[in-house]
């Protein structure tokens, strides 16, 4: 009962997530006509999380992991029916966009370790993987219905009125995670300052070669996540000239291929070992190659999802392995560092990206973002026989 809990309450949090983020890519560039704007929102809705991923951080390892999610569902839900109520003025809606926004993902910088860290404190060692394989695939699941179903309510009732769907869909995920029960098993209560825990995980992780090299290679599968969520609404409208139906649709294949990557994520990591950095870059790298040299809608959708299919196998997977090689009084620590290096590449890309499309176009920024994974495969291919990845799994 508490793994299907779990699993719904991913299901259900990614489907507001993705809901949201379908309805306001589309409807910023609808409403300014710049990518530019598109790439500012990606880069500022992350640099609230990356200032306060430390103090999460901490948060997470001193209290309870439970009451921390369940703050950070409320505070989306009243988030996004504040934004639904603004939108219908385009002028008052274009900067309440970019204030929500952080807000926003200031709480999923939250909700991600609080909840990553909770279930590690549910089961065993040897359960892990499986859970946390299984969880993602919910995840993707919830992601694909929620990027439809955002890009057709858009198309049907507005932004404003998907937007209060979108709270509703909040509000559900809430109850789910009220559902689950709170286990907190032998971690123990630090009595130390925040600082000398902050102190604590650094010298942690600078100790610790494996989680430095994880980090690294998962950061560029969270850039081409993010971007490629962030600039599709660009691409559909400007490359594949199509409807914010369709562009739900091309932003749900992106799930469709994490879904299939999730259900198989255990498997393969288990199979392929320290390998699947490598493959997972090489599926990235194709999935980019096709979307930066197609304007057809075929190709794209095959793009999109083979990106999907990569980054999961990056994000999930080098996750779970990064949650197993991490001492369990340093998982919200550890899990708050690996974000800071993810959002911040964001934050530092998302403008220069917008920058690109806005003045070579929507297919440069994929091809950008090609080059990029290229160098970071090389590097994977370098530590694909590092003893202590091997020994983890």
């Amino acid at each position: 009962m508490v793994k299907g809990k779990i699993y719904l309450s991913y299901f259900v949090a990614e489907v507001g997530r993705a809901m949201y983020f379908v309805i306001i890519t589309w409807y910023l560039y609808k409403a300014t006509e710049d990518a530019f704007y598109t790439g500012l929102l990606v880069s500022l809705g992350f640099l609230p999380g990356l200032l306060l991923n430390m103090v999460f951080g901490v948060l997470v390892d001193r209290f309870n992991r439970k009451y921390l999610i369940i703050l950070s569902l409320l505070v989306s839900m009243a988030a996004v029916l504040v934004l639904g109520g603004s939108v219908t003025r385009v002028k008052v809606a274009v900067l309440m966009i970019f204030i929500i926004h952080m807000l926003l993902q200031a709480m999923g910088s939250l909700l991600r370790p609080a909840i990553q860290a909770f279930v590690a404190e549910q089961f065993d060692h040897e359960e892990l993987p499986r859970v946390y394989s299984l969880s993602a695939s919910f995840a993707i699941i919830g992601s694909m219905m929620g990027a439809t179903s955002g890009g057709m309510l858009t198309g049907w009732v507005g932004a404003s009125g998907a937007l209060i769907w979108n709270g509703v869909a909040y509000g559900l995920a809430l109850i789910a995670i009220i559902l689950v029960p709170s286990i907190e098993g032998n971690r123990k209560k630090s009595q130390k300052s925040g600082w000398e825990d902050f102190k604590e995980g650094v010298t942690y992780l600078h100790n610790h070669a494996l989680l430095k090299r994880l980090f690294v290679i998962m950061f560029v599968g969270q850039m081409v996540f993010h971007s490629t969520i962030a600039f599709l609404s660009v691409y559909a409208s400007e490359v594949l000239e199509v409807s914010a139906l369709v562009y739900g649709w091309l932003d749900a294949s992106l799930s469709v291929g994490g879904a299939i990557a999730g259900f198989f994520g255990a498997w393969l990591l288990r199979r392929f070992r320290s390998y699947i950095t490598m493959i997972s870059l090489l599926v990235i790298v194709a999935g980019l190659l096709i979307l930066a040299s197609s304007s057809v809608i075929a190709g794209a959708f095959i793009g999109v999802c083979s990106i999907g299919i990569g980054t999961t196998w990056i994000r999930v997977l080098l996750q779970t392995v990064q949650q197993l090689v991490t001492d369990a009084q340093y998982h919200g620590r550890m899990a708050s560092f690996r974000m800071l290096f993810n959002q911040g590449s964001v934050v530092i890309s998302g403008p220069l990206l917008g920058w690109i499309a806005g003045s070579f176009g929507a297919h440069y920024v994929f091809f950008a973002l090609m080059i990029l994974v290229i160098v970071i495969t090389i590097f994977s291919i370098s530590q694909s026989s590092y003893v202590e990845f091997e020994s983890s799994i």
